[in-house]
C-alpha cells in the first residue's frame, strides 16, 4: 500500500495562507511529515493504519469518516502548514542551498517568521486538542485506539508541547514547587 494522506494539497492551500501557485510536489513531503509526527502519534498505529486502509479502499464511513473529516483534517492542515513554512523560501539545488527572492515580495525577518510559526502552532494545537477530546469522549467507536502492542506507536493524549521536560518524580512528591527547588535551601534564606 502506498502512503495514504488524510488531506489533499488543495485542502491545505484552501485552508491556510499558502497560495495556489505553490507547487503540490513541494507541499507533499511536509503533509506526510506532519501526518507522521502529529497525527499518528495522537491516534496510535492501529487506528492510524485502520484509517489509511479505509481511505485507500474507499470504505471510510461512520464514526471513522467523522473523525477524519471533522477532526483530523483540521489538525493536519495546520500542522502541515507549520512544517512547510520554514522552507517556503529556501531552495536546494545541485549547486547549493539558496533563498528564493521576488521583486514583489519583501522577506520577513526571522523574528516575524518565528512569531507567525508560533501562531500556526497554536492553531494546530487547538485542533489537536479537539481531536484528542473527541476520541476520549467517543472511545467505544474506535476500538483500535487501545490495541497497540510491541513497536506500535501508542497514542499520546497531550495536544500541547511546552518544550520543557518535567520529571515525573517531581510530581510524585505531592508538594508545591518552592524557591528551594531552584536555589537550594542555603541560598533561599
Amino acid at each position: 500500500m502506498s502512503y495514504i494522506l488524510f488531506i489533499s494539497e488543495n485542502k491545505l492551500k484552501d485552508s491556510t495562507a499558502l497560495g495556489g501557485n505553490i507547487d503540490n510536489d513541494f507541499i507533499l513531503p511536509y503533509v506526510k511529515v506532519a501526518q507522521k509526527k502529529y497525527i499518528e502519534t495522537k491516534l496510535g498505529t492501529d487506528l492510524f493504519t485502520k484509517l489509511q486502509t479505509d481511505i485507500s479502499g474507499s470504505s471510510l464511513s461512520g464514526a471513522y469518516k467523522t473523525l477524519v473529516d471533522d477532526y483530523i483534517m483540521d489538525a493536519l492542515t495546520h500542522w502541515s502548514f507549520y512544517e512547510c513554512l520554514p522552507f517556503l523560501r529556501v531552495r536546494v539545488a545541485n549547486n547549493g542551498i539558496g533563498v528564493k527572492t521576488s521583486e514583489n515580495l519583501e522577506s520577513l525577518s526571522q523574528d516575524d517568521t518565528n512569531f507567525l510559526r508560533e501562531e500556526i502552532r497554536n492553531t494546530a494545537e487547538f485542533y489537536t486538542e479537539r481531536l484528542i477530546d473527541y476520541i476520549k469522549h467517543n472511545i467505544t467507536s474506535y476500538p483500535e485506539y487501545n490495541t497497540n502492542t510491541g513497536a506500535d506507536v501508542r497514542p499520546n493524549k497531550s495536544a500541547f508541547y511546552s518544550g520543557m521536560n518535567v520529571e515525573s518524580s517531581r510530581w510524585d512528591r505531592q508538594t508545591d514547587i518552592t524557591l528551594d527547588d531552584f536555589l537550594g535551601p542555603e541560598l533561599s534564606q
